[in-house]
């Protein structure tokens, strides 16, 4: 027979309730909520909403229960973190660590997201994510090796630099093309089809890290494990090239990334352009500043200086502007730039200051280039002629007064005061109104109205390049007839023994 029990109803006991805090402990809850920088409201000793909140955030920092209610343990926090706040109030460094909210945390919370560390949400609030994610990234940077959890203004001076380094247009990398890479590349698009994303390992991994890399996206590992760094850096890279930030690398970013690097062998094939950076790119550089063209920092990146210099030197060429350094464009770069070295140069002028030489030598070259004086006979004839009018470039102005050239019609000295007005000015010693307003229409340049333009050392090789050529010195240079490239620039043979001299010399050297 079965016996059948009636169900025993068992009564559910409520959960054992707290005690009621004290006015004094709510006071020193509500002050040491103030000291970690969270928001109780009044510091009166009252339960309000504020206070509420703020004591759940703080719980929630800690990982403790977030009820809102003064506990023992949540008490105890408050006690610890309030301590440690007073302790490092007069730090020099910026401590922050669990328990604490802040702008400055909110900060280091974005800035660790940016790099691909997990912080869970960047609301300012120091809690166990982010304490994992300041030792992550104080693991990750060599520089770095105090393993605390917080940020030192060393560490944080790291991290801003480690950011700052992400915010830039995708670079590209000239390397050496092989079988090897060729073959990684295409194994590499295989796998994006199904996308790498963060826990992926392998050849694949290590050649997009290798990519990233060359793009200027540092994803700190290049191991091949696809980890939260890589993340960040992928990420980085997507904003940049305007796809979808997902972090992870499908085929649309794979293809962008590839891009990165540039398999030639060539220095200037295929072009040389914009967001470039290799050594391919630094010799450019120091060809156009040789010029007397402004590349910027000559550090081997193709930025927006680089692409003003080139577009000048394109001008100044009559060359398609189009902002990139070809095949071409490179060989009359170097062609131009066999103008004469600072060690010829002194040598030609031993007692011209090296500080001086060095300033004047792209401005020279830049003039001989415009010129064409560009063989040995030519540049030999010509730094002679300038040494000796010049005095080795010491005097950009005549040092008479000029009121010898006064009423000088063959001159075009046909206004009074025009003697004193232009006089010889530039390395060459160019004079006269006429010869003034000559250079200044071919050269664009106010020279008539503004004739103290020509001893700038910029303008006044550009006046002697000028003169040179408008005499047609480059064909009596040719032909090796220095007195009449003497008589057509002093129009006689004052000082020809002197620019005798000079000429030897500059023939020595060159």
């Amino acid at each position: 027979m079965t016996v059948r029990l009636a169900p025993v109803s068992i009564p559910t006991l409520p959960p054992p309730s707290l005690p009621t805090p004290t006015t004094g402990q709510l006071r020193r809850a509500e002050a040491a909520l103030v000291k970690a920088g969270f928001s109780p409201g009044a510091v009166d000793g009252r339960v309000t909403p504020a206070f509420t909140r703020a004591l759940q955030e703080f719980q929630k920092a800690w990982g403790l229960p977030a009820t809102g209610l003064l506990d023992a343990k949540t008490s105890e926090k408050l006690t610890y973190t309030a301590d440690r706040v007073k302790k490092h109030a007069k730090a020099k460094d910026l401590f922050v660590s669990v328990g604490q909210k802040s702008r400055d945390i909110k900060v280091l919370e974005q800035r660790l997201a940016k790099l691909g560390y997990k912080v869970g949400r960047a609301d300012g609030i120091y809690g166990k994510d982010t304490a994992e994610a300041v030792k992550a990234f104080r693991a990750d940077q060599s520089e770095l090796d105090d393993g605390a959890g917080w940020l030192s203004k060393k560490a944080r001076e790291v991290l801003r630099r480690e950011v700052g380094a992400l915010a830039h247009a995708p670079e590209r990398r000239r390397v050496a093309p092989s079988k090897a890479q060729t073959r990684i590349d295409r194994d590499t698009a295989v796998a994006a089809r199904t996308g790498l994303s963060e826990g992926a390992r392998g050849a694949a991994v290590k050649n997009v890290q290798a990519h990233l890399k060359a793009a200027g996206f540092d994803p700190q590992h290049v191991g091949g494990a696809f980890d939260e760094r890589t993340t960040g850096a992928v990420k980085a890279f997507q904003q940049q090239s305007k796809l979808p930030v997902t972090g992870t690398v499908d085929a649309r970013t794979w293809k962008a990334l590839q891009k990165s690097l540039i398999l030639s062998s060539k220095p200037a094939a295929p072009a040389q352009a914009l967001q470039e950076r290799s050594g391919a790119v630094k010799a450019s550089e120091k060809l156009l500043q040789s010029l007397g063209f402004n590349p910027g920092k000559v550090d081997g990146l193709f930025d927006r200086s680089t692409l003003k210099a080139v577009r000048a030197f394109e001008r100044q060429q009559g060359l398609k502007v189009d902002g990139t350094i070809g095949t071409n464009e490179l060989a009359k770069m170097k062609a131009l730039t066999r103008g004469v070295t600072l060690g010829q140069l002194h040598r030609i002028m031993p007692s011209l200051p090296m500080s001086k030489a060095r300033a004047y030598l792209p401005l020279l070259n830049r003039a001989m280039a415009e010129a064409k004086i560009n063989t040995r006979q030519r540049k030999a004839m010509f730094l002679a002629q300038l040494a000796h009018e010049s005095v080795q470039l010491r005097y950009f102005e005549e040092i008479a007064s000029g009121a010898a050239y006064e009423g000088r019609r063959d001159l075009g000295n046909v206004h009074p005061g025009d003697g004193v007005r232009y006089k010889g000015r530039g390395p060459i010693q160019l004079t006269g109104r006429s010869n003034y307003r000559a250079a200044g229409r071919a050269l664009h340049l106010p020279l008539e109205a503004k004739p103290k333009m020509a001893a700038q050392p910029a303008v006044g090789f550009r006046t002697a390049a000028w003169f040179w050529t408008s005499r047609g010195l480059n064909r009596l240079a040719d032909q090796g007839n220095f007195r009449e490239v003497t008589r057509r620039i002093n129009g006689g043979f004052n000082g020809l023994s002197s620019r005798l001299t000079y000429y030897r010399r500059a023939l020595a050297a060159l």
